[in-house]
């Protein structure tokens, strides 16, 4: 079993250096070469993670341990790096190896002779290996990694037509959203080697479990809740929760590819990926589970509201794909981490199979026989039929600007930074007046 997953973790690792190696040689690969080779990396990919899979449930889904040396150590911090295989992992790896491997054949055909052809597989490579880190990482440190591999590669394709305007903006709305929640899961691992001394996640439900937790120094019950609160704060921006929902939508300026892998399949549900990876630590708190529950409801509502008011194929999947995944949110509080891995399974396939068939929704339409009978299909009115038509129309109106939450999340931006900015304001003020003072001093006369 170590054989296979150190395989998972090496190949896209090993594959990502070449890449890397070529690029800075200024080699030159060809089109064909890099389709061949992403292909039969997919296919080992798969064979790997499938194979691991029914290793996992032959051995009854038991969780199985790797260590190894640590690789820092400054003090009493070890930055250990600790794996684990178990059925979470190995089937998320599954699903990350098969839906990459079909976005890799997609992209054959959809950016044949694109420019920036090798950026992207370059990019999508990184994003195999970050996932595969992030889906046997036993720790918080390990975690991080894997995470700013995704984060930083879902910006970097979302601007991926950069001579445009637009792309470049959303991919730094994007950029504002991620480093805002990240934060999170560093101040999730600083407050738990300060309390607990370890950031692994078994060993934190042994600490948590153990009746001599508060006469063995590791900090009052409200102090050992935040590491939780912590890591809700961090999975808001991947899972695109309330309220850093606003920049997914706009996060659809990138390829159609990229648009299916991240915001359709694995980066999105890397969310709920992580609140499933730390449930046993929330079980000790309740009041972490009805956060939880509330954030996935409410976003759930939000997404479904305004959804309903674009007219895009891509902005409305993108709100879908909010709505649902909020839905997982709410049956993790619940306690149902088998149907909400069993969801994200489900929903990262079909979500994958509709973003990469959203550039051919006009002509599905055209050749529909009753599109051309010119007949007008009536969509079903759900939660509507319980309100009033004048608070139909109010819901409408906000939905279409999207409850105004892009204005709300600048503003609280604005004010939170304030202090930062009036500092840099203050610096090239005084920077300007002490360049004019020596100006006029030296002054020629």
């Amino acid at each position: 079993m170590e054989y296979l997953y150190l395989n998972l973790l090496v190949l896209p690792f090993v594959w990502m250096c070449f890449l890397g190696i070529t690029f800075f040689f200024r080699i030159k690969l060809t089109e064909n070469f890099l389709s061949e080779s992403v292909k039969w990396i997919s296919l080992i990919m798969s064979s790997l993670s499938l194979s691991l899979v029914i290793t996992v449930i032959i051995n009854r889904s038991q969780h199985i341990f790797f260590d190894y040396p640590a690789w820092i150590t400054i003090g009493e911090y070890l930055f250990q790096s600790r794996f684990v295989v178990d059925i979470l992992g190995s089937t998320y790896a599954l699903l990350t190896s098969l839906l990459i491997g079909i976005i890799f054949r997609f992209s054959r055909n959809y950016l044949h002779k694109e420019e920036g052809y090798f950026r992207f597989i370059f990019l999508l490579s990184t994003l195999m290996f970050g996932l595969m880190i992030i889906c046997f990482a036993r720790t918080l440190d390990l975690i991080f990694v894997g995470w700013e591999l995704v984060g930083t590669t879902s910006v970097l394709l979302i601007g991926y037509f950069y001579i445009q305007v637009q792309p470049v903006r959303h991919s730094l709305k994007a950029v504002v959203s991620y480093r805002l929640c990240d934060m999170g899961i560093l101040a999730a691992g600083a407050w738990a080697h300060h309390y607990m001394h370890t950031t692994d996640f078994y060993e934190l439900h042994e600490l948590l479990s153990s009746p001599h937790l508060h006469d063995s120094g590791h900090g009052g019950t409200l102090a050992l809740a935040f590491v939780g609160f912590f890591v809700i704060w961090g999975a808001l921006a991947k899972s695109a929760q309330l309220p850093f929902s606003s920049w997914l939508p706009a996060a659809m300026e990138g390829p159609t590819p990229s648009s299916a892998i991240f915001y359709g399949a694995l980066s999105i549900h890397l969310g709920p990926f992580l609140l499933l990876r730390f449930y046993d630590y929330f079980t000790h708190f309740p009041l972490l589970l009805w956060i939880i529950g509330i954030i996935g409801f409410t976003s759930a509502i939000y997404a479904s509201a305004v959804g309903r008011t674009r007219s895009d194929t891509k902005t409305m999947l993108a709100y879908a794909t909010i709505s649902q995944v909020g839905i997982i949110w709410v049956e993790i509080s619940l306690g149902f981490t088998q149907f909400a891995l069993f969801h994200v399974l489900t929903h990262a396939s079909l979500r994958t199979w509709q973003f990469l068939r959203s550039a051919s929704i006009i002509q599905d339409f055209v050749e529909n026989p009753v599109v051309q009978q010119h007949e007008i299909i009536h969509r079903n009115i759900s939660f509507e039929k319980y309100f009033s038509e004048k608070i139909r129309k109010k819901i409408f109106i906000h939905a279409l600007h999207g409850f105004h939450l892009d204005y709300l999340t600048q503003k609280t931006i604005s004010f939170l930074t304030w202090p930062l900015r009036a500092y840099f304001i203050f610096e090239k003020r005084w920077l300007d007046l002490n360049n004019g003072l020596v100006k006029f001093l030296f002054k020629k006369r």
